[in-house]
């Protein structure tokens, strides 16, 4: 996937992104895929030529994400109990906008889950007695349109 640094964090108007072998697809998409994946910056100047490739970033390491599994057990959402081995990492502060890749701010989701939180702008937070999800605001639906539906199941 090839996405914008706009469009990764989600500013408004920021183009698509493209999939490699395939077309554009949403920035919430783009999200969304990014969280699981290595992510290499490339640093473009005039002419498209390349100035900077920097190293992979922001995925846990292999013992975070095995401690992260450890510690959830299973997908965080309120009640929702998928195992940690249908689990997906999550940053509850995405990294694009200054999230750490580190324990307090990484939870384990299931798969249905992570994709309410990016297409669906539903939201994940931590609270004091357990994990709240909350629903996407009046507002989001007002100045945005709705957002994605989920797909169709077979």
């Amino acid at each position: 996937m090839t996405a914008t640094l706009a469009t990764v964090q989600g500013r408004a108007g920021a183009p698509a992104a493209e999939l490699d072998l395939g077309g554009p697809i949403a920035g919430e998409t783009a999200r969304r895929l990014g969280c699981d994946a290595a992510v290499t910056r490339v640093v473009f100047g005039a002419g498209s030529a390349v100035l900077d490739v920097g190293r992979a970033t922001r995925v846990p390491a292999a013992a975070t994400r095995r401690a992260v599994q450890a510690r959830d057990r299973s997908c965080v959402w309120p009640g929702c109990h998928r195992p940690a081995s249908w689990g997906e990492i999550h940053h509850l502060r995405h990294w694009a906008q200054g999230g750490s890749t580190d324990l307090d701010n990484l939870v384990l989701i299931c798969r249905a889950h992570h994709w309410r939180v990016h297409e669906g702008g539903w939201r994940l937070i931590r609270a004091d007695d357990g994990m709240l999800a909350l629903p996407p605001a009046a507002d989001d639906y007002a100045t945005a349109g709705s957002p994605a539906r989920a797909p169709d199941t077979t």
